[in-house]
């Protein structure tokens, strides 16, 4: 049996699409691997949440889970305090690495950050091990994108760190087919990447499937997830704002971030009634929110870095059968109309947007239509036990 060891900085229970991929890849490596995980206390987005008991849903925890504990006991919006944290967490993980008695055969990091995939060398080194990278964020561009970290000092170092880890590592999977595309630019051979997207478990699919009401009034309108610098929700509040005295339809909003408390306080200053704003609840809390929701939101800052992303919510809804409408581009965008599961707008569209609510709020046939196409596609591509074949065909190689 082969021994593998995967190291995350982001795993249960922590909330968000870094972790539950991690949880979900940890679950089926151990079912036929002997399997080891480093990963930190958690702390994403901040460690006292995880004091309630209800975040701990699942029987995760054995001898083979190794934490390791920072100073720091929550995610900053300083970029700088962020980075320090970064950088903390990979020293504690080169610290577990050199004391580590046991070899293994693979070595599985999952970046971001970039800091995960540089202790990842160093185990592959000291344990003559082969190096999978799962990349589930282009990391320096994302920097770029929300304007973080520019200087153009820091980016040369990062983006020749990025280079070398990348050259480094025996095989390199991605969530998104266009960091694969932006990867052989930069000079990877394709033959070593694999597309293994965010996935979903069959007991997910089935709350998606349940049968629900059409014609369900007031109709919400929800979005999930991290409320921060690359997510672009004042679009989200001026929709709110533009269909308040419309009885047909409210909004209701989930998350977490760096901008959460803005849009608290944005909901607040309009006194929009038609908002409920909810702070963070477990993953599975959350898919029993979109079961009862009618749309979807999703947005993004229109940046190009951005136009290679698939966020994790995307697959959530279609799998929970959500039409969506938003404004994204790129690869999201494709996403969303090749499986004919919703309607996207560029970001000086809103009164567009406002129409093709205005639509499904009326055409509940629309609805039942883009429910169908977006489980449907979701069942096609993003199932776990039949993607995670593609990283065994990986890990069998020589």
């Amino acid at each position: 049996m082969k021994k593998i060891l995967l190291i995350s900085q982001n795993f249960y229970p922590e909330i968000g699409s870094a972790a539950n991929r991690m949880k979900q890849l940890f679950r089926l490596f151990r079912q036929d691997y002997d399997t080891t995980l480093f990963t930190t206390e958690p702390q994403y987005p901040n460690r006292a949440m995880y004091e309630q008991e209800k975040f701990w849903d699942a029987d995760l925890e054995d001898a083979n889970i190794v934490r390791v504990k920072t100073r720091t006991s929550k995610y900053e919006a300083n970029m700088i305090l962020r980075f320090l944290l970064y950088l903390e967490t990979l020293c504690r993980f080169i610290w577990k690495i050199l004391t580590e008695k046991q070899s293994f055969d693979v070595v599985y990091v999952s970046s971001p950050p970039i800091s995960i995939a540089l202790a990842g060398l160093i185990a592959k080194r000291k344990m003559k091990a082969k190096l999978i990278v799962d990349i589930r964020d282009l990391w320096p561009e994302t920097l770029k994108g929300v304007g973080k970290f520019t200087s153009p000092i820091f980016l040369h170092l990062a983006y020749r760190l990025e280079k070398r880890i990348y050259k480094k590592a025996d095989e390199i999977i991605v969530n998104s087919e266009r960091f694969a595309t932006y990867m052989m630019e930069q000079g990877v051979d394709p033959a070593k990447i694999t597309f293994v997207p965010n996935s979903l478990t069959q007991e997910e699919f089935e709350l998606g499937a349940k049968k629900r009401p059409l014609i369900n009034e007031p109709l919400t309108v929800i979005y999930t997830g991290n409320i921060g610098l690359a997510q672009e929700l004042a679009s989200f509040i001026r929709m709110a704002d533009y269909f308040q005295d419309n009885p047909h339809v409210r909004f209701k909003m989930i998350g977490y971030g760096a901008n959460y408390q803005k849009l608290v306080d944005s909901v607040k200053e309009k006194d929009l009634k038609n908002v409920n704003v909810s702070p963070p609840d477990t993953r599975a809390n959350v898919l029993q929110e979109l079961a009862q929701a009618d749309v979807a939101f999703v947005s993004l800052v229109p940046h190009p870095v951005f136009e290679t992303v698939i966020p994790g919510k995307i697959v959530d809804y279609m799998g929970i059968g959500l039409p969506i409408i938003g404004m994204v581009s790129g690869y999201s965008k494709d996403v969303i109309n090749a499986s004919e599961t919703g309607f996207i707008f560029g970001h000086d569209k809103e009164q567009e947007m406002y129409r093709g609510l205005c639509h499904l709020i009326q055409d509940h046939e629309l609805r039942k239509r883009l429910h169908q196409n977006g489980l449907a596609f979701a069942k096609e591509n993003y199932n776990w036990q039949e993607n995670f074949k593609r990283i065994e065909k990986i890990i069998a190689k020589n």
